[in-house]
């Protein structure tokens, strides 16, 4: 454990966040005189004037009494005290452990004494991770795409091909075979010869 340190010695700051912090506890939200109590003997001390810090000061300035107030015929400071050094005790054994600096009021005076607090009672602060060059240029692996469910294509049935108005297909060819073109090519060649031989013979009949 660290050793007692003054105001002189401790940050004022460190000291004003750990009062701070104390005064946010439950238990210093439900007592105002114990917080006005707190506070003013740490702001007296901070301020450098912890030496005058009195029952009768502490009465008179944060308690709210009177002016005739007197320390030994009311031990209503002395109470107000006890009380805040027991639950001082509570809140640096709970919440309190993460404060910077411990506030104690040492039995038998008034005047506040500021304690660091050990480092492994703070929050423990999480170092920023340090990327690695390897790991900089790491290239991860192309992730699969998962291909969309198949849809079902529905193929309508093909009906007859429609027929264009005003067309026919033709019913029949007009040879079935080779061999009965050739007929009909002889049979053409037999009539023109018979023709041309016919009309050479009324050529001639008309001269003579």
């Amino acid at each position: 454990m660290s050793e007692q340190t003054s105001a002189e010695t401790v940050s004022a700051d460190a000291v004003r966040r750990s009062l701070d912090g104390c005064l946010r506890m439950p238990v210093f939200r439900r007592s105002p005189k114990l917080a006005a109590f707190l506070g003013y003997i740490v702001e007296e001390e901070l301020a450098g004037r912890g030496e005058a810090i009195k029952a009768y000061t502490i009465a008179t300035q944060a308690l709210g009494r009177a002016d005739s107030f007197d320390p030994s015929n009311d031990p209503s400071v002395r109470v107000e005290a006890g009380r805040l050094r027991r639950v001082l005790d509570e809140v640096y054994a709970e919440e309190g452990r993460t404060l910077p600096v411990r506030i104690l009021v040492p039995v038998g005076a008034y005047r506040p004494f500021f304690e660091t607090q050990p480092g492994e009672a703070r929050p423990r602060e999480i170092p920023p991770r340090i990327v690695t060059s390897d790991e900089a240029f790491r290239v991860e692996p192309a992730r699969p795409v998962p291909a969309p469910p198949a849809i079902p294509a529905s193929i309508p049935a093909r009906g007859p091909a429609p027929v264009l108005q005003g067309t026919s297909a033709p019913t029949s060819t007009l040879f079935e075979s080779r061999g009965q073109a050739v007929l009909a090519v002889l049979l053409m060649l037999i009539v023109v010869l018979l023709t041309i031989q016919i009309a050479l013979q009324i050529y001639l009949i008309a001269r003579t």
